[in-house]
């Protein structure tokens, strides 16, 4: 690839994650640039601040697309333990649903909010073996087990039955 200057590599990060179907790791895209993974961050961080809606994800870079059909969104407030994770993500997205987000209060800190946008049992798969592969503890670790789920679904109706597997199953908030 010909040299490009910052400017120019910005351009064309934005024009790449927007023309991808799947989500761009920052590794993939430091390869592509011919540039550090470190560059790509702080380019991604300089896009968000002039207005680009680059979301972060366990599997890469996105840029939501706005001509998508409207969907519906709800917010679950859950607790469980460690174990229960896999089992609480598998519930939601074998009913139809996207957890897009997962948010924690902290006593301290304030709000945490990472997104997820687990669509299939794939997703929720990668995600799990990548939290054991790094060894990285879930946020709800912070809050007892409480934390919440902005989930998306195609209707009502699927975010209501999601709600209701998720009470059968001990893991809503009253």
């Amino acid at each position: 690839m010909a040299y490009l200057t910052a400017e120019q590599r910005r351009k064309s990060i934005v024009d790449a994650i927007t023309r991808s179907s799947e989500p761009l790791t920052g590794a993939y895209l430091a390869g592509k640039y011919q540039v550090t993974r470190q560059v790509i961050v702080q380019d991604i961080a300089i896009l968000r601040a002039a207005g680009y809606d680059i979301i972060a994800t366990p599997r890469g870079y996105i840029i939501p697309l706005s001509n998508q059909p409207k969907k519906f969104t709800r917010v679950f407030a859950v607790k469980h333990n460690h174990e229960g994770m896999e089992e609480e993500l598998y519930a939601i997205v074998d009913c139809g649903g996207r957890v897009l987000d997962v948010i924690i209060e902290h006593p301290v800190y304030g709000e945490f909010k990472a997104s997820l946008l687990l669509s299939t049992r794939r997703d929720v798969d990668l995600f799990i073996e990548t939290m054991k592969k790094e060894e990285a503890e879930p946020l709800s670790a912070l809050t007892e087990g409480v934390h919440l789920h902005t989930i998306e679904a195609d209707s009502h109706e699927i975010l209501n039955e999601i709600e209701e597997i998720l009470k059968q199953r001990g893991y809503l908030l009253n």
